[in-house]
């Protein structure tokens, strides 16, 4: 997969740019490179007890599926994203994703009646999904910041993973960031 290595690209370029390269990724391939995550992030909880909250997300056909990480870590809880109009993003309580409903943006996100919300200290790992990572753990995301608001509110010492296809990883590119950009720890 050729990685993008223009480093003068704006975001809306290069957010275009990855677009074009997911999309040329088969199901197969997703779907075998979401099998791999699945087991390295199951891995990275199963060494760290600590771990008993994760904010996960429901995954856009372009994203990593993380859906079987419920049946893998039942011990665990998980939360969901919801964002608002306002620009605001909220982590909800959900142990069974069927209960889970399409937002008009189409993404499946928790009722907010039906699901208890999460105050951000309590959570331990955020699995954050994104257009692009570099090494540095700069992330491009979808542009509406809503993680980087809300990792704002994190404690200090909660870990942050960004979740991307190997073709997402760009080692070799810089990724423009802006001063509310938020650096994630680890890149899987």
């Amino acid at each position: 997969m050729n990685e993008p290595n223009d480093n003068n690209l704006t975001k809306k370029q290069l957010r275009k740019q990855m677009k074009r390269i997911l999309t040329a990724l088969s199901d197969l391939e997703k779907d075998l490179e979401s099998e791999k995550i699945i087991e390295m992030i199951s891995y990275f909880i199963n060494a760290s007890p600590h771990i008993k909250t994760i904010a996960s997300y429901a995954a856009m056909p372009l994203e990593i599926n993380l859906e079987a990480l419920h049946s893998q870590l039942p011990e665990i809880a998980f939360c969901y994203p919801k964002c608002s109009e306002q620009g605001q993003m909220e982590f909800y309580l959900v142990s069974d994703l069927s209960e889970m409903r399409t937002s008009q943006y189409g993404i499946r996100e928790p009722n907010e009646t039906n699901h208890k919300r999460v105050d951000p200290e309590t959570i331990d790992l955020f699995l954050c999904p994104a257009y692009a990572y570099n090494s540095d753990g700069k992330r491009l995301g979808k542009g509406g910041g809503f993680y980087d608001r809300y990792l704002l509110k994190r404690r200090p010492n909660a870990i942050t993973l960004g979740v991307v296809f190997p073709c997402q990883k760009l080692n070799n590119t810089t990724i423009p960031t802006d001063a509310h950009d938020i650096l994630i720890d680890r890149v899987l």
